[in-house]
Parts: C-alpha cells; structure tokens; sequence
C-alpha cells in the first residue's frame, strides 16, 4: 500500500496490483474544492454538497490518475449485494449527474478497457478484484453487504461470466472502519454468525461493557476472501481505519453522519 501525491490530489494504491495493467486506487480527502464538513476531495454527489464542486473534485482525482472522469461508471449504493455487468456503453453513467447512476448496486465488474468503475465510501470497505485474464470487480462491503457475501457473489459472478479462476484472482480490501471503532448491535452479530464459524466469530467480534459489541468489517471481507478461495498471498488488506485517520479519508460514524466520501476506481488498461 502506498499513498501518492499527484497535482495536489493523494490517493492510495496497492501494491497486490503492482505491474498490472489497471488502474486501481483510493482518492484520499485533500486537494479538492468542496467546503465544510465535505472538505476537500468529496466525491459522493449524494451527500449533500455541491454538484458542480464534486464533478471539479472528480476531475482532479481522475486528472491525477491519468484518466477521464467524464467516462467513469457510478452507482447509487443501497447496501446490498446486487452486481451488474458494465462496458463501454455504460461509461459516464453518474460521472455528472446522481439521476443518471445505476440504480440500485454495490458491485461493478467489467473485461473492457478503459472503463472506469467507480464505489464510494465513508468507514464501508471498498474490495477489488482482478483477474489477469483481463476482468476487474469493484464491490461495496457495509455490514449488510458484508453479511451478505458480497464478496462470494462477486467472485462467483466473475467465474460464472468471464471463466475467472479462484485461484488467479489478487484482491485488496481500502480503507475502512476498524475493530475497534465499529461498534455494532446484536443484530450485526447474529447476520454474521450466519457466514462465519463459532472461532472466526471470536477474532472478528469481542462484547463491550454496554452491551454492545465491536466487529472487524474488513477483517471479515478478508475472511470471505479466503472462504471464496483467493491466496492469502494474493490479498492486500491497506489497514488503514477511516475513524482513526479521518484527516486523510471520510469517516460516516466520526462526523456524525455528515461528511464526504472518498471513492474507490478501478479499469483496465489497454
């Protein structure tokens, strides 16, 4: 993992996808334009701010990149596990405007170049996937999501549409809320004992004295990692907790709700 300062703008990129031929990256909040509690680099058009403000961040951020950031792809996330296949006729869908997004999705997956898929997130964990046969996926992983296995489904999805193998395929989990930030109620608990066993339950959760409970989000996507059959050589986990480093990314649960959202791009290269 590393964080790279361009023209004013950081992101950070991972070191799973050195040499590869993709973009693959996590734009960090400074080097913007917006103000307030989105200052500076927001680039979530849902959250409140100024649209034409979000387009000149998005710019910046894709600029920096060596990418346009009128042809990215963007969806409006519910926190679920719906993934829809994108191509080149989908470029620009929510790159300007919320109304033209793709509805209802937490996961992209594309074998075209240049084509960029977007997430965006603020303590979520953003997950990618690439498969060097030439495929990239890009998935949402809240706790529902997570819950959900979102990253099996996007993983089963590559397979059963691009022949991807398990096996080829090199992952890496962004920045996300940590362990010990992420208190959770008991229903979180009892959505995730669904996917994951008694012993990983007790390295991935703990119980607080007020009754509540602390969960390891990212910990757990890179379980299911794991489970869908990756490499624990091929996953990158940033470690980075945008609770604790809200300076560099967003964090949803420090700022009370009100803040911006950093966003996860990933495409292929010719």
């Amino acid at each position: 993992m590393t964080i790279q300062k361009k023209n004013g703008v950081s992101y950070l990129t991972f070191d799973v996808f050195e040499n590869a031929p993709l973009t693959a990256a996590v734009s960090c909040r400074d080097g913007g334009v917006s103000q307030g509690f989105f200052t500076s680099l927001n680039m979530g058009l849902h959250v409140g701010d100024d649209p034409s403000l979000v387009v000149e961040n998005r710019k910046r951020f894709f600029d920096a990149l060596g990418a346009d950031s009128r042809t990215l792809i963007n969806c409006s996330q519910v926190h679920g596990t719906h993934i829809e296949i994108v191509g080149k006729e989908d470029c620009g869908r929510g790159a300007l405007s919320l109304d033209t997004a793709i509805p209802d999705t937490d996961g992209l997956i594309t074998n075209e170049a240049n084509v960029p898929i977007t997430m965006n997130y603020a303590d979520c964990t953003p997950l990618f996937f690439y498969d060097p046969k030439g495929v990239i996926a890009l998935s949402h992983g809240g706790w529902r999501g997570t819950a959900g296995n979102i990253v099996g489904k996007t993983i089963s999805m590559m397979e059963k549409k691009y022949g991807s193998k398990r096996e080829d395929i090199r992952a890496a989990i962004g920045p996300a809320i940590g362990l010990e930030c992420f208190e959770v109620g008991r229903d979180v608990i009892e959505a995730m004992k669904a996917l994951f066993t008694d012993e990983e339950m007790k390295k991935l959760s703990c119980t607080k004295e007020n009754g509540k409970f602390l969960f390891d989000l990212p910990g757990a996507n890179h379980v299911l990692m794991r489970k869908a059959g990756i490499a624990e050589d091929h996953i990158e986990d940033c470690g980075i907790c945008t609770y604790c480093h809200d300076d560099i990314f967003y964090s949803y649960r420090k700022a009370g709700g009100k803040t911006g959202r950093h966003m996860a791009v990933m495409m292929l290269k010719n």
